[in-house]
């Protein structure tokens, strides 16, 4: 396996595995437990990912979008689970086949490690015959200590990356944030865009998604919006916040191919070409429409505006 890590051979560590898509509560009741066992144990605690995400290589035909890049995941698991440390496995055609007794062999054979946590439907290996019962005999065989949890609920609804997903893809972000434990969230590079908002009075500070990145439904939404600087660990950790008022979508006026993500920044003007900015989408004001006028769409540009300030 190809792994990226930043833990030693030497270190003894418990480990928590999984794709981990938007480090939601379950994720983060995890991780928690996972930093109690390391404690109990003496070991560091450290989230075992994979990349791509496993249904990109084990069902590529089938089209998967994601809540979270690998960066964005790393840094929520810090935000939200208090797990520093991590090994991040190139997830291939060759590990997919790996059998479960075979993965935590070579898992053992480069890490010393003591514990495994884990969700109570976890499964592992070629056609996910490393259950829970199959770990809990290569714990008890190995000299690992292995604990499984319930999957966690908020008012009946289980908490799942497929389920928030759901609620994402129909714009449904409050809903979507109560299950994550934290707002949806995308980071980015600034690009420069046709230059249309300035012209329009609201310049904005556009970011193009990834291909496999899930965007909310297309409309207009209240965020926040962090701003990274020179010397700054990561944009997660910025102090420079401001109020935005956000666009998600192909902007029915000046139609584009592809759709967009433009932030206009209230209250400030800055220079953020080039720089990383992190969107925390907080509310959704409405549809993405077209106007009869240009007159009517910077009309209904202002009272967005004055709505966003109104809900942060």
């Amino acid at each position: 396996m190809n792994y990226q890590t930043t833990v030693t051979a030497q270190e003894p560590i418990v480990i928590t595995i999984g794709n981990f898509d938007g480090i939601h509560r379950g994720h983060q009741r995890l991780l928690h437990e996972l930093r109690a066992l390391a404690a109990t144990l003496g070991c560091k605690p450290v989230l075992l990912t994979f990349e791509p995400h496993t249904l990109a290589v084990v069902r590529p035909h089938v089209p998967l979008q994601c809540l979270t890049s690998l960066e964005e995941k790393l840094a929520l698991a810090r935000r939200y689970g208090g797990v520093e440390d991590y090994i991040v496995i190139e997830f291939t055609p060759q590990v997919a086949a790996m059998s479960a007794r075979q993965f935590l062999d070579e898992l053992r054979a480069a890490f010393d490690l003591k514990g495994l946590v884990v969700g109570e439907n976890f499964s592992l290996g070629h056609n996910r015959e490393g259950n829970i019962a199959f770990l809990q005999g290569y714990g008890a065989e190995h000299g690992l200590v292995v604990r499984a949890l319930p999957l966690e609920e908020i008012r009946g609804v289980r908490v799942s990356s497929t389920e928030i997903r759901a609620l994402v893809s129909a714009g449904r972000i409050a809903e979507a944030a109560d299950l994550l434990g934290h707002p949806l969230l995308l980071s980015g590079i600034v690009v420069h865009g046709d230059h249309r908002g300035r012209l329009l009075g609201f310049p904005t500070a556009n970011i193009v998604p990834e291909p496999f990145r899930l965007l909310p439904a297309n409309g207009i939404y209240a965020a926040r919006v962090a701003v990274e600087e020179a010397g700054m660990s990561d944009v997660f950790s910025s102090p420079h916040v401001y109020k935005s008022a956000v666009n998600v979508g192909i902007r029915p006026n000046f139609p584009s191919k592809r759709p967009l993500v433009e932030a206009y920044l209230l209250d400030v003007e800055l220079d953020l070409y080039g720089k990383r900015i992190l969107v925390e989408f907080i509310a959704r004001l409405r549809d993405e429409r077209r106007f009869d006028s240009i007159e009517a769409l910077k009309e209904q540009m202002a009272a967005d505006v004055e709505q966003v300030r109104q809900i942060l």
